[in-house]
């Protein structure tokens, strides 16, 4: 999400469907700060997997949208997310941009349905399923379908963000990136207020760090 990350010896490598993978030691412990509030060893395990899962997903999704249009992507997973990289091909364009863009929130809304279709089927089978599964269900269920639709907020360099850029550059509207760039603050400090408001300190945060972010880019694509 915020640009390549360098390799380190401690890296977990590996491929799914022929796309390179590589997870930075970061991300594990990043996702074992933000799931410690569960207390429960076993359940921050699950959260752990279900973050993996659903970030690993997500990504796949782009990924694979990037390979059917001749690209070769890899996967990297670090800090509080990751990102499908992939150097363009011949005849890349704004719109193979933007399907490669929504196939990410896309992927984890299939497996948002994927946990509701599990939960139903304990439902319909009369089986009330462990406090574990329950657990997994919940968190596989909220990080897609609401961090799904968070991802895209017209906020850069989330995918709603980086959609919002390739839309305007698609209308050819004068200073595109600007107004990328604008839009991005003033959406990601409004966010970042509604967390606060609920108390939801990290995303507060972490949307007030995009803003920041936001910015200081408008500040410098204002320059030119």
């Amino acid at each position: 999400m915020f640009g390549q990350v360098p390799p380190t010896p401690y890296d977990i490598t590996f491929s799914l469907f022929g796309i390179p993978i590589r997870v930075h030691p970061m991300f594990w412990l990043i996702a074992v700060v933000l799931g410690w509030a569960a207390q429960r060893p076993d359940l921050i395990v699950i959260w752990v997997m279900c973050l993996f899962l659903s970030i690993l997903v997500h990504e796949l999704g782009h990924a694979l949208m990037s390979r059917a249009f001749g690209n070769s992507p890899h996967i990297v997973l670090y800090h509080m997310g990751g990102y499908a990289a992939y150097q363009p091909t011949y005849g890349h364009s704004y719109w193979k941009s933007i399907a490669i863009l929504i196939a990410g929130p896309f992927a984890g809304f299939l497996l948002y349905g994927v946990s509701k279709l599990i939960a139903y089927l304990y439902f319909q089978a009369n089986v009330i399923p462990t406090v574990q599964v329950q657990f997994a269900l919940i968190q596989l269920e909220w990080i897609n379908l609401i961090w799904g639709f968070i991802n895209l907020l017209p906020v850069y360099p989330l995918d709603g963000g980086q959609i919002l850029r390739d839309v305007l550059s698609l209308l050819r509207l004068r200073g595109a990136l600007t107004w990328t760039f604008r839009v991005g603050f003033l959406c990601a400090i409004l966010v970042a207020i509604l967390f606060l408001q609920r108390q939801a300190i990290y995303p507060a945060v972490f949307f007030g760090f995009l803003a920041a972010m936001n910015f200081k880019l408008h500040e410098e694509s204002s320059r030119y």
